[in-house]
């Protein structure tokens, strides 16, 4: 059961768009870098840890938590506080991210006592925030059930973002050789938004 569970987490984090280490890769791709300096350029954007670094702090948030008594005190302190949640949100999604739905399949299937009071995090974390921040819709991202999966298989958390990334390197390598068959350098246009030059504009 473990092993499929892994499996399971593995296939459903091989790739997922222009994720920040994906484009990464890709710029450095478009540059005519060779694949090992495009990987080495993914992982170091995946060690940030709003990246890959994120399940092991999603955990880490039902480790402060604690007990099912303190899950509304906290989450209301939390969320009034307007620090952010891990596992909840992200940045494309605005609904729930449909990975998580399978992450937390895997879970229910596995049981206990880890999953249950994750279960009852997230419904509390979404019912606040529906209360707190209306109009402001978080719902639970991968990171979330990421974590409780890896934890249920015995895996340290020390080990979440290798693991990780030994599954979104398949990904990264696709996306980097495609990109380097279109032979064109990524270089994005840039808007000044800073203030407005004084007038007249002074004389150089």
């Amino acid at each position: 059961a473990r092993a499929r569970a892994i499996e399971q987490y593995l296939v459903s984090t091989v790739d997922h768009g222009f994720n920040a280490s994906t484009f990464t890769g890709r710029v450095i791709a478009s540059t005519g870098a060779d694949l090992a300096a495009c990987l080495v350029g993914a992982v170091g954007a995946l060690s940030g840890p709003l990246h890959g670094g994120a399940p092991s702090r999603a955990l880490d948030t039902l480790d402060a938590i604690g007990t099912p008594d303190r899950i509304d005190g906290w989450l209301r302190e939390h969320i009034v506080a307007g620090e952010r949640i891990m596992g909840f949100g992200h940045p494309v999604y605005r609904t729930e991210d449909p990975r998580s739905r399978l992450l937390k399949g895997i879970a229910r299937e596995m049981g206990g006592d880890l999953v249950d009071f994750a279960v009852r995090v997230e419904a509390r974390a979404e019912a606040l925030l529906a209360e707190l921040k209306p109009g402001r819709e978080l719902h639970i991202n991968v990171e979330f059930y990421a974590g409780v999966v890896m934890e249920l298989c015995g895996l340290p958390r020390e080990m979440f973002t290798p693991t990780f990334a030994a599954a979104r390197v398949v990904g990264w390598s696709a996306n980097i050789l495609e990109q380097a068959a279109d032979s064109k350098i990524i270089r994005p246009s840039a808007r000044y938004v800073g203030p407005r030059p004084p007038h007249p504009v002074p004389a150089a």
